[in-house]
């Protein structure tokens, strides 16, 4: 019998919180302190689901072992482990995510429009009709 079983700590289920936990720290900690240097952070957060995923795995792990004791506190440590997980998925792929807005049927004509050029003067759409053109609109993050 292994030690944890035989009346030892259950450290799986103890280390899996913390390690989800600190996957979602983690990547709040890194988008606000190099977010501005290294804008392309924020939208990789890859290393920190890793952490996440063995954190959820020692969770899994944890449970298992405290069954063999009926203990509980591991399952209540595992469903903190997913609900910190599942928010923290929520807040980077469901909060962010923009609805779907009505836009121009395809092939109708772009109604026109005036921008200021680089160099200071007016550009209007009209003046490109009739030749070739290709108009780019980003999104963006801001």
């Amino acid at each position: 019998m292994r030690g944890d079983e035989a009346g030892g700590r259950n450290w799986a289920a103890v280390l899996g919180p913390v390690l989800c936990a600190a996957g979602v720290a983690g990547y709040f900690v890194v988008v606000f302190r190099l977010g501005a240097a290294l804008p392309g952070v924020r939208d990789w957060a890859f290393p920190n689901w890793i952490v996440i995923a063995a954190g959820l795995a020692l969770s899994a792990v944890g449970v298992r072992r405290a069954r063999v004791r009926g203990r509980i506190l591991a399952r209540v440590l595992a469903t903190i482990s997913v609900a910190v997980t599942a928010g923290f998925a929520w807040i980077l792929y469901v909060l962010p995510a923009l609805p779907p807005a009505a836009g121009p049927t395809v092939g109708a004509p772009a109604p026109d429009f005036a921008l200021s050029a680089p160099d200071g003067r007016t550009v209007r759409l009209a003046d490109f009709r009739g030749g070739p053109l290709l108009l780019v609109f980003y999104r963006g993050h801001w």
